[in-house]
């Protein structure tokens, strides 16, 4: 006869203290660990999963976009190709202008000033903003100062900035600055004086002085309104730029579409419209990255 030999059953306490048991590492355990980490990849996937679906989508975008002005002169046919080149055309006059280096020249001088000008209203713009939230009676006196010019437009100061700089590269970057300035600073002043007074009580009641307050509290309170107007001035720079370059430049994109008005050339205006336009949207993407590398916690609408 066979015998059957009885087991004890498994004791379930004994089977969660080697579940919950730490590794060989001394570590957290193991089933614990396996289950963060399959958690993690699995959330990388979806995230390189989303953005091959977005990348997917723009590239679709474009491509649509593109393939419906290249459609319009043929399904309205009373439109004249001249005054509405489609894309095939514009690419005609614009590979010349790229083997020549015409086009890059123009680029680079447009980029250059946008990017100077920018850069001096960011610290310009966050320092001022700063400064009227945090003293009062700068603000005040500086508050109808600032908001009336705040209230002209760049283009109205185009012809002040040629008859005080000249035609040079300075009144341009200074348009730019001028225009770019406005929403950092207002931005900037909203973010710093509505900043919580329960973080600055709390600040100091744990013994954080001025510039420990300023840094820690102060700022990343405000920084979801200082990455407002940064990124909305990145698009004012980009308007500026074209109102500076129409008052006597020689190289730069608005140069160029302005040349192509002057000779009757379409299709040089419209590279203009398409470079800008693809600068805005490059400028834009930038911003969204660095804002993710710089400020990881901070959730920016892309």
């Amino acid at each position: 006869m066979t015998s059957l030999t009885m087991r004890p059953a498994p004791d379930p306490a004994a089977q969660a203290d080697t579940l919950n048991a730490p590794d060989a590492a001394g570590g957290a355990p193991a089933s614990r660990t396996g289950v963060a980490d399959r958690y993690q990849q699995a959330h990388r996937r979806q995230e390189r999963a989303r953005r091959r679906q977005r990348l997917l989508l723009n590239l679709a975008g474009i491509v649509l976009f593109l393939l419906g002005w290249e459609a319009i002169p043929h399904v309205f046919t009373w439109m004249n190709p001249a005054l509405f080149p489609p894309p095939s055309r514009v690419l005609q006059a614009a590979l010349p202008m790229i083997a020549s280096g015409e086009l890059a020249s123009h680029i680079t001088a447009s980029l250059t000033r946008a990017a100077a000008g920018f850069s001096i209203a960011l610290v310009l713009g966050i320092t001022a903003g700063f400064l009227t939230a945090r003293i009062e009676p700068l603000h005040h006196l500086s508050e109808p100062v600032l908001h009336g010019f705040r209230s002209v437009p760049s283009l109205a100061v185009v012809p002040l900035a040629v008859l005080w700089f000249g035609i040079g590269e300075l009144p341009k970057i200074a348009l730019i600055a001028w225009g770019a300035f406005f929403p950092i600073w207002i931005t900037t002043f909203i973010g710093v004086r509505d900043t919580n007074i329960v973080y600055l009580r709390s600040a100091a009641a744990l013994g954080a002085g001025r510039a420990r307050t300023l840094f820690l509290v102060i700022l990343p309170a405000a920084l979801p309104f200082i990455l407002a107007g940064v990124r909305q001035a990145i698009a004012v720079s980009l308007i500026v730029l074209v109102a500076a370059e129409l008052s006597g430049s020689t190289r730069g994109i608005a140069y160029m579409m302005s040349l192509g008005h002057q000779l009757f050339q379409v299709e040089i205006m419209f590279i203009g419209l398409v470079l800008l336009g693809a600068f805005g949207f490059l400028a834009d993407r930038l911003f969204v990255w660095a804002v993710k590398r710089l400020f990881p916690w901070y959730q920016s609408a892309s």
